[in-house]
C-alpha cells in the first residue's frame, strides 16, 4: 500500500525533469537558430548585387506655381439720406473706478524652535 504514492511520486519528479530539459534544450535551440539567423542577414557585410536595375525614368518639368485668380466683387448701393458714418473702431481708454488697494499685511516672522545648543 506505501509503493502506490512513492511511484506516483517518483513519476512526477521525473516527468518536472524531463520538461526541464526540454525547456533548457528548447531555449538552446532557438538561441542558436536566430544567431544564425543573425549572422546571415546582419553580418554588416554589403548586401548582394541584384541583378534587376531599375527602369531609368525621364526626368519630369519642374512645376511652376503662379498665384491663385481672385475675383473681387464691388458691390455699390443707392444713397440712403440720414445714414451716419459709422462710430470709431474703440473707445478711449478710462480710469479705473477706484484706486489702487491697499498691499497685504507682511507674513509673521518664522516660528522660534529653540534647541539646547540654538536658544532662541
Amino acid at each position: 500500500m506505501n509503493q502506490q504514492p512513492e511511484r506516483t511520486r517518483d513519476r512526477a519528479i521525473w516527468i518536472v525533469r524531463l520538461a526541464t530539459f526540454g525547456g533548457v534544450v528548447s531555449a538552446l535551440g532557438l538561441t542558436w537558430l536566430f544567431s544564425d539567423l543573425a549572422e546571415a542577414y546582419f553580418s554588416g557585410k554589403p548586401a548582394a548585387p541584384t541583378a534587376a536595375v531599375p527602369p531609368k525614368l525621364p526626368a519630369e518639368a519642374t512645376p511652376v506655381q503662379k498665384a491663385p485668380t481672385v475675383v473681387q466683387t464691388v458691390v455699390h448701393h443707392p444713397y440712403q439720406g440720414g445714414s451716419t458714418a459709422p462710430a470709431p473702431a474703440g473707445a478711449a481708454p478710462r480710469p479705473p473706478a477706484q484706486g489702487p488697494a491697499a498691499a497685504p499685511p507682511p507674513p509673521p516672522p518664522p516660528v522660534c524652535h529653540s534647541t539646547p545648543s540654538k536658544p532662541c
